[in-house]
């Protein structure tokens, strides 16, 4: 993406420049609503030059606790610092050394909060232990009392799939009212993941009354950091893949087939050598990311004056990615793309004029042009930044139609920070009709965008490509929480396949209830196995819901097969089964940001219904 770059940086990025452009925003609308003068006050700065699609950008860092526990250390906002224990339980985890990392947590201080969690993550997904929820819940209860905001999270992700009733089978129920108290204390901490999952709720009335202003307050300040995060850099691609579906009809490329680009690249063929060095640049499609890589593949398809080649070296010399920062050898590649009209050249031509550089002196008419350029050519970046020009009256007439038109362009490229500018845009009725609705979708895409998610989304695959479902299944829940879809469904296909008991009680249930299975399995399960695959099918059965509920119709026909068998659970509020609501609504319809959401509706055993299986079979079919 091209963002807004400031002022300061030592060598800005291509696109536009936040201090500058968005003070004269300021300025220009001074009558507008604050919060559109601080949002845009802080946009992002600007760095990259590409869309990923359908994918996430992920950190080259390990992930903070390990793969087996995946945990993102002592809060999920601003990170705190770590107790010498604490620290010293990652690195073991990191090296697979459970004995010792238990060691070291349970030799925490008592008022450690951050080791009360990551113990209980241990616990939760049999990590060097036999799992044991219960032990788990008590753990992370200790840590959430200490204020840790990692463990207040889990346990807010824990108490809303949890099932306490069903003794003598009897109805059953979620622990909404702790689920909600628990993220909401991680989100004013600032955890990342529970900003999220309280946005997620507000925006569908899930467990609190419905409010989309509240969403979005809740989501506009994880979106305006997850825009920065492009700002330094290119990051890593992260494909979005969806269990059970995607693998049999999607061949990853394999690294025999990695090897063979490399060697025809190497060869010196030089629309292969721009490829490799695009992807090594990105970290996509089975390349790990290298910018010393890329920059080699890319200097070869240079040296035979690629066009798009140029263009991405140019950007790599401005960025200093895997090359000396250097502004005037940016400008030549620039010069040297925009000759064969590439649109990525003009982009950061255009860049360059708007700057000014030491020996190139600023030129807000040629910025226009080589923007203008880009944008027609077909490159977000450009189109981006052709629309900040339009919203700011810099080096043309203001716009703010036009400004909308170009950023919603950039948009259907799956540009990032445009959809954050469309979101403000659309809270403030700038250049477009106030509409929370859509500022919220769009703040939310961009949410899902960030290292939070990128990070524990890759782990995930990961470790369920390897065979360790449970951990697996821990980081779909966390991302399913805080709405992520594709984690909603994922998480659904490991509880319901098996694959995970992450949620079946190995021990007395959570507050000391007995063990919800006798309801969902019954007398009639045929042994324990059956009735745990039952269990793992209820605990699916919400996250289906949710993921059907944004509009996935594999979720949806899964749902119907559910009605079909009479798996899984319905709710029971005394209202006809056609009026019951779903397990994953709070009522089955919209709720007036005046109406709080019901909690106290019991769950009992789903049995064989046509009529709703149809009706969900209809569903899926027009979706």
């Amino acid at each position: 993406f091209a963002h807004v770059a400031r002022l300061s940086a030592e060598c800005p990025a291509p696109g536009m420049p936040s201090a500058w452009l968005l003070s004269v925003f300021a300025a220009v609308l001074c009558c507008v609503a604050l919060v559109v003068v601080q949002v845009f006050r802080e946009a992002p700065n600007s760095i990259a030059a590409f869309q990923h699609g359908d994918q996430l950008p992920v950190s080259s860092q390990d992930a903070l606790a390990g793969s087996q526990v995946g945990g993102e250390g002592r809060g999920g906002g601003e990170a705190s610092v770590a107790s010498p224990g604490h620290r010293a339980a990652i690195n073991a985890l990191r090296a697979g050394d459970y004995a010792r990392a238990r060691a070291e947590l349970e030799g925490c201080g008592q008022e450690d909060g951050g080791c009360f969690g990551l113990l209980a993550q241990m616990h939760l997904i049999g990590a060097g232990m036999p799992r044991n929820l219960s032990e788990a819940m008590r753990l992370l209860r200790s840590g959430a009392d200490l204020g840790d905001a990692d463990a207040q999270y889990a346990l807010g992700a824990l108490y809303a799939n949890t099932l306490v009733g069903g003794e003598d089978g009897g109805g059953m129920q979620r622990q909404e009212a702790l689920s909600v108290l628990y993220l909401y204390a991680a989100s004013v901490a600032g955890h990342t993941g529970a900003q999220m999952a309280m946005g997620y709720r507000y925006s569908q009335g899930y467990g609190v009354a419905k409010s989309c202003s509240t969403a979005a307050l809740n989501y506009i300040e994880v979106a305006r950091q997850v825009a920065e995060i492009y700002s330094s850099g290119m990051p890593q691609a992260v494909e979005l893949v969806r269990l059970g579906v995607d693998g049999k009809d999607k061949k990853a490329m394999s690294a025999s087939e990695v090897s063979l680009f490399v060697e025809i690249a190497a060869s010196g063929d030089p629309n292969i050598a721009a490829a490799v060095g695009k992807r090594y640049l990105l970290g996509i499609e089975g390349f790990r990311q290298s910018y010393q890589k890329a920059a080699q593949h890319l200097q070869v398809a240079a040296e035979k004056n690629h066009a798009g080649a140029l263009g991405l070296l140019g950007y790599m010399h401005c960025l200093g990615l895997g090359v000396a920062k250097n502004l005037d050898i940016a400008y030549s590649y620039f010069v040297a793309a925009t000759q064969q009209n590439d649109p990525l050249g003009h982009n950061g031509l255009a860049y360059i004029y708007f700057h000014g550089t030491p020996s190139q002196p600023q030129d807000l008419g040629s910025a226009f042009k080589h923007f203008n350029a880009s944008a027609h050519g077909g490159s977000a970046d450009g189109m981006f930044n052709l629309a900040s020009l339009y919203l700011t009256a810099t080096g043309v007439e203001q716009s703010f139609q036009k400004a909308t038109l170009w950023y919603t362009q950039a948009l259907d490229r799956g540009h990032t920070p445009a959809a954050y500018a469309l979101a403000v845009m659309h809270l403030n009725g700038i250049g477009t009709v106030r509409n929370c609705k859509i500022a919220v979708d769009l703040l939310k895409r961009v949410c899902e965008r960030g290292m939070w998610v990128a990070q524990k989304l890759q782990e995930a695959y990961d470790l369920h490509a390897e065979g360790h479902g449970d951990a697996a299944a821990w980081l779909f829940l966390r991302l399913a929480e805080a709405g992520h879809e594709v984690a909603q469904m994922n998480l659904a296909h490991v509880l319901d396949s098996g694959a995970s008991q992450l949620l079946h009680p190995t021990a007395p249930a959570v507050d000391g209830t007995d063990s919800p299975t006798r309801l969902v399995g019954g007398a009639a399960a045929e042994g324990e196995g059956e009735a745990q695959r039952a269990f793992g099918r209820v605990t699916a059965q919400r996250h289906y819901e949710l993921s059907a509920e944004q509009g996935n119709a594999l979720s949806e026909l899964r749902l119907g097969d559910y009605a079909y068998f009479g798996w899984g659970l319905r709710t029971d509020t005394g209202a006809s089964r056609e009026e019951a609501p779903l397990l994953g609504s709070s009522d089955g319809q919209d709720v007036d940001d005046s109406r709080d959401a019901p909690l106290d509706f019991h769950l009992v055993r789903q049995e064989v219904d046509y009529a709703l299986a149809l009706a969900r079979y209809r569903r899926a079919a027009s979706m």
